[in-house]
């Protein structure tokens, strides 16, 4: 495809990721949702901004703040659970060997985009 399809939504200029990751909120069915978009040696990824223990946003406690205090895995600031960014599995916490639920994103014409048309729902389990 050589360009965004009709139910894509544009989350972010390709070059202006920051660091720490973006924040995007995204239409899951008749729901609104909150997505985490990181890059990396890899690419771009996007997670579902979703606790594997408990349904809770990441950052719940804290709006915004996404990381460890060593900005090397992604934490959920309600328990603590420690995810790797490149991957989403949880190294550390009560749902240690799960992983976060993915969410599709395409880089393309100078821009990243949300697949809609892909989106599944959450994983039930690990």
């Amino acid at each position: 495809m050589t360009r965004p399809g009709p139910s894509w939504q544009r989350l972010a200029v390709a070059g202006e990721i920051p660091a720490r990751g973006l924040l995007f909120t995204f239409r899951d069915g008749p729901f609104s949702s909150t997505g985490i978009l990181l890059r990396d040696d890899g690419g771009v990824r996007a997670w579902r901004n979703e606790c594997r223990h408990l349904a809770v946003r990441l950052d719940r406690e804290t709006e915004g703040s996404l990381f460890d205090r060593d900005g090397a895995l992604l934490m959920c600031q309600v328990h603590g659970a420690l995810y790797r960014p490149g991957d989403g599995v949880c190294i550390a916490g009560p749902c240690a060997g799960s992983r976060l639920c993915p969410l599709p994103v395409r880089e393309l014409a100078g821009a990243v985009w949300l697949v809609c048309d892909e989106l599944r729902p959450p994983l039930s389990d690990p």
